[in-house]
């Protein structure tokens, strides 16, 4: 419902700019306090124009938090990471956040993964894990370490020791928040 909510709010916000000065959201719509994300680097200007001076650059999916419910000309303002207008048409809705309480993982990996008893590739094996299968972190955040380029994982269940969750500056992970 919120999403749909912005949805329709953008792009009365969008379509409206292009033929009036000032556009006012439902009064439903209350954006004040709520956050973003940037479709792609985008700037941050200091007034309601991209002419004017940049006070900072946001890289593609960072979120701003919107200081107005309304956007004049195309711009919106926002009070972080910092204090300026930006223009609505390179904002998105922000993806949803996995949930922070739950320790719960599925593995990714097709193969599976090898339980070890340390974070280590030539520690001894303990057992393994089947595709998509859980896997219940020992704490959350996940304890990790990393050896050999490997991003570890402590795990409890279903067995107690150390996964493998990729590699460091690699994108993608062999462990998915639990649905």
């Amino acid at each position: 419902m919120k999403q749909n909510l912005w949805q329709q709010s953008l792009s009365t916000v969008t379509i409206a700019a292009l033929a009036a000065p000032v556009i006012s959201l439902p009064a439903s719509a209350q954006l004040t306090g709520q956050a973003r994300c940037a479709k792609q680097s985008t700037a941050i200007f200091a007034q309601r124009s991209s002419t004017s001076a940049v006070v900072r650059t946001l890289a593609e999916n960072q979120s701003v938090t919107l200081s107005e419910n309304a956007a004049q000309n195309g711009f919106i303002g926002v009070s972080a990471p910092t204090a300026g207008f930006i223009q609505t048409a390179t904002l998105k809705l922000c993806p949803p956040k996995p949930n922070p309480q739950g320790t719960c993982r599925r593995v990714s990996q097709t193969q599976g993964l090898i339980v070890r008893q340390r974070a280590d590739i030539n520690s001894p094996i303990v057992g393994n894990v089947a595709f998509n299968s859980q896997v219940f972190l020992t704490t959350n955040p996940a304890t990790t370490g990393i050896s050999g380029g490997r991003i570890w994982v402590n795990i409890a269940k279903p067995l107690s020791g150390w996964i493998s969750n990729g590699f460091q500056n690699t994108p993608g992970t062999n462990l998915v928040y639990c649905q």
